[in-house]
């Protein structure tokens, strides 16, 4: 996102001392940030490259936006999951934060710089909708009931071919398939879930959260079941040919976050 009229600042900084930097439509340091705005985060985990090149190249409709490219700087520059200490900062929130978590989520919650960073940004600009992209389960998962919209919209921007790729998951019961299956247990002090469930702001609302999965080969239909091997295909995918990934799930990536920014 080259545009001028987007303002860069810096979040935070990562253990190793990287900036975690945020562009947006507006300047904090000299206006209020907007009401309606969106949030696009990528990078949480290191070793999903391609979350922050879509989110660095993405060029957004007019309106408040906000878009933190990449969580965790240190990870990205080591090719690695987790941040500097070791941990998976998306499990590093206090929303159901584990010590029994299968991934590293650090010796307490928000333990780590990262996520103090991405907490505090949210905390000062309370946006309304939240769109983060991870690797790769290929789904539109909404944490909440207040995001079900949101997701339905993103999901809605898909053309049909496109939208076999991808499975849409929202909190609301009695959508039949669509049915979230709590994922507490799988994902505990997730962003997700703290965005979702457990963050309210001063006047009682709570944004709408979409966790964006990208596919881990985008010429198979997503189906119930991912194979096993799922990782190691969309990271083999990736070495052997990232601009060909890029160039695969890109147009219904931006299809899904042109509609999260314009979704009321």
């Amino acid at each position: 996102m080259s545009d001028s009229s987007f303002s860069t600042w810096v979040a935070g900084r990562s253990v190793e001392g990287r900036e975690i930097i945020v562009r947006s439509s507006f300047d904090p340091l000299e206006h209020p940030a907007p009401e309606g705005l969106t949030l696009l985060i990528g990078g949480q985990h290191g070793n999903e490259p391609a979350t922050v090149h879509l989110l660095e190249e993405f060029q957004p409709p007019p309106g408040p936006i906000a878009i933190l490219a990449c969580a965790n700087p240190d990870g990205l520059t080591a090719h690695s999951r987790y941040n500097a200490c070791g941990v998976d900062i998306n499990r590093n929130c206090d929303f159901n934060w584990s010590q029994q978590s299968e991934e590293p989520s650090g010796p307490h919650p928000w333990s780590e710089p990262e996520t103090v960073a991405l907490r505090d940004c949210i905390l000062a600009l309370r946006p309304a909708k939240i769109v983060s992209l991870h690797w790769a389960l290929a789904e539109i998962d909404a944490d909440g009931e207040q995001s079900t919209s949101l997701a339905e919209a993103m999901w809605a921007a898909l053309p049909p071919a496109q939208q076999t790729i991808y499975r849409l998951r929202v909190t609301e019961i009695g959508r039949g398939q669509r049915r979230l299956q709590h994922t507490y247990a799988e994902c505990p002090g997730s962003l997700g879930q703290w965005c979702g469930y457990g963050l309210r702001y001063p006047d009682g609302s709570a944004p709408a959260m979409v966790t964006l999965e990208l596919p881990h080969d985008p010429t198979l239909d997503r189906g119930e079941v991912l194979p096993d091997d799922h990782l190691e295909t969309v990271h083999a995918a990736w070495a052997a040919d990232s601009e060909g990934y890029l160039r695969a799930v890109t147009p219904g990536v931006y299809a899904m976050l042109d509609a999260a920014c314009r979704h009321a």
